[in-house]
């Protein structure tokens, strides 16, 4: 299929993570719970918590309701924060072919590449996560094949 902007798998876990964490404030959520819920590897999953823990965006709990929480109140994290924790600095990178030097003066597609760039940054600068979980508009169906039912999946996964 056919898209114009693509995330990493680690970026899109990352984010549906923090939805699900955010739908949840009191409890704390195991890797295997997450996985099974957006259908990822609990390997991979755990790779990208360890990312955000470093970042302080989350924390590990421990013992028999152990897990993960977010850090902070999901008002105060923007998704720049989180995709940055993941993928390091957002450095928008004019050239479509991956030159540092269009060959061609200017760049046929630079001005597309500069709006889509700047378009993206804004809506993530711009959005928490408390946004995201609270917004159906805005729920993510990405490579993990999460869908805009999480807040239902995820009751079900916490009364388990």
């Amino acid at each position: 299929m056919f898209s114009f902007l693509r995330m990493s798998d680690a970026s899109a876990i990352a984010l549906h993570t923090v939805r699900v964490l955010a739908l949840a404030p009191s409890s704390s959520v195991t890797n295997q719970d997450v996985a099974s819920l957006l259908g990822v590897s609990v390997h991979h999953l755990a790779k990208v918590h360890q990312r955000l823990v470093h970042a302080g965006l989350l924390v590990g709990v421990r013992g028999p309701a152990g897990g993960f929480r977010l850090a902070r109140d999901p008002s105060t994290i923007t998704l720049m924060e989180v995709v940055e924790a993941v993928e390091g600095t957002f450095e928008p990178h004019q050239c479509l072919l991956g030159r540092p030097k269009c060959a061609t003066s200017p760049c046929a597609l630079g001005q597309m590449s500069d709006a889509v760039n700047s378009l993206v940054r804004g809506f993530l600068v711009n959005t928490t996560v408390d946004r995201l979980a609270s917004d159906d508009s805005l729920a993510i169906d990405g490579p993990t094949g999460a869908s805009s039912h999480e807040k239902d999946q995820h009751d079900v996964l916490l009364s388990v």
